[in-house]
């Protein structure tokens, strides 16, 4: 299938869209490469159940990664995937892929600049694969950011802006092992999580 050429601020927002309530940023990794899973059966093209403008593609990388592709109609966002195992629940680590060739026609030189303000950060989702289908599910930012003000988590972060605006977003500084405890921790708790999207195999 053809890639779709998209703008930088199409790009950029396309990420911020993708992540929109999952409330879990991070400027660490997820995962510790002793971590990384390699499931073949999480490969290939998978089109939404509720959407059929929209597909993941999974591929394969080197060094036990994945490349996570999301095409929402014209527009395409590409990341690097790695997947682990926590509190006996998958999760993917999604980073922003930093081959800007696909969408800047080869040419980065010019975007230079513009990404010297931006800071990538990692994200994750609950992820699993069962019957022929892929579902991700993604964190409740309203309720993290509550547990947050009300201190009923104790993790290093910050909270940019005005922790009171309904855009308001966490960015997780702490490090992967405690990453891994948090996420543990909260790995069966529904109500830490949004409804799941579900994808089947093409």
């Amino acid at each position: 299938m053809k890639k779709h050429r998209i703008s930088i601020p199409i790009f950029i927002l396309s990420i911020t869209l993708l992540m929109s309530g999952c409330g879990i940023f991070s400027l660490h990794p997820l995962y510790n490469k002793k971590d990384l899973l390699v499931k073949t059966d999480i490969i290939g093209r998978w089109q939404s159940d509720t959407d059929t403008k929209t597909f993941v593609n999974i591929d394969t990388l080197k060094d036990q990664m994945y490349k996570f592709t999301l095409i929402e109609g014209k527009d395409t966002v590409e990341f690097v995937m790695g997947l682990i195992e926590l509190g006996n629940q998958y999760f993917i680590d999604l980073f922003p892929d930093g081959d800007c060739s696909f969408f800047s026609g080869g040419d980065c030189e010019g975007l230079d600049n513009m990404f010297r303000n931006y800071i990538p950060v990692h994200t994750f989702m609950k992820f699993d694969i069962l019957n022929g289908k892929i579902a991700l599910t993604e964190f409740d930012n309203e309720r993290l950011i509550k547990l947050f003000h009300e201190n009923k988590i104790r993790l290093a972060h910050e909270i940019p802006g005005d922790k009171d605006d309904d855009d308001a977003y966490v960015v997780i500084t702490a490090s992967t092992d405690d990453l891994q405890k948090f996420i543990t921790r909260y790995s069966n708790d529904k109500d830490a999580f949004n409804d799941t999207e579900n994808y089947h195999r093409l």
